[in-house]
């Protein structure tokens, strides 16, 4: 079933915030300070290890970052040889955060926790792409501080009247994702990693809708 315009431009960006900010959280609080959707902020969560001696899990921080880059080259290169929509990337990220929630049933200890994380970050390396391949997404959802800037540089300098209608849906975006992190960080805190249903369930609902 496909939605309306207007409708597709107000709830399919912040549901894709609201799965970036979710699973965000849910690395970062279950996986020792991970992030898997704003992976270059593992470098300085990398670096700070370093300068404290820490010596678990560095080479997880490291790698996150060309798994992230190789996440992105793929699902671009599938998007243009299959299907050029999001509603294959959308399957491929749904199963993704299946596979990352189904890992504590199948693996134990520690080696779960980077099991779930190179999931993670694939789920999010393919939505990082859809939004450069189909701009009709909106603004990336992945990483607020661009989206934060830009929704108070508005504020002070409005821009074009019909443009008030993207500036409250920005506004939006932003608050799904502070909520999409607070409900990562008590979903894992009480649920574990199969938390990472919700984004995934969130993700066939986004499809859905396009």
């Amino acid at each position: 079933m496909t939605s309306s315009p207007a409708s597709r431009t107000a709830w399919v960006p912040a549901a894709l915030a609201f799965i970036a900010g979710y699973a965000d959280a849910v690395t970062f609080v279950g996986a020792g300070g991970i992030f898997c959707a704003h992976v270059t902020g593992n470098f300085v969560v990398l670096a700070a290890d370093l300068a404290r001696n820490a010596k678990a899990d560095e080479w997880l921080k490291l790698s996150t970052f060309p798994l992230f880059v190789l996440s992105v080259y793929l699902a671009t290169h599938l998007h243009r040889r299959v299907e050029r929509s999001a509603r294959t990337l959308l399957l491929l990220q749904a199963v993704a955060f299946g596979a990352a929630a189904a890992v504590p049933w199948a693996i134990q200890g520690t080696a779960a926790h980077k099991v779930v994380v190179v999931f993670a970050v694939i789920a999010m390396g393919i939505q990082n792409a859809m939004h450069r391949v189909s701009p009709s997404l909106g603004p990336m959802t992945t990483v607020m501080t661009g989206n934060v800037t830009q929704w108070f540089v508005e504020k002070v300098i409005p821009g074009a009247p019909e443009n008030a209608g993207k500036h409250r849906s920005l506004g939006f975006i932003i608050l799904a994702f502070a909520l999409g992190c607070l409900g990562g960080a008590f979903g894992v805190q009480h649920l574990g990693f199969p938390a990472l249903l919700v984004p995934g369930v969130l993700a066939l609902w986004v499809r859905s809708r396009l």
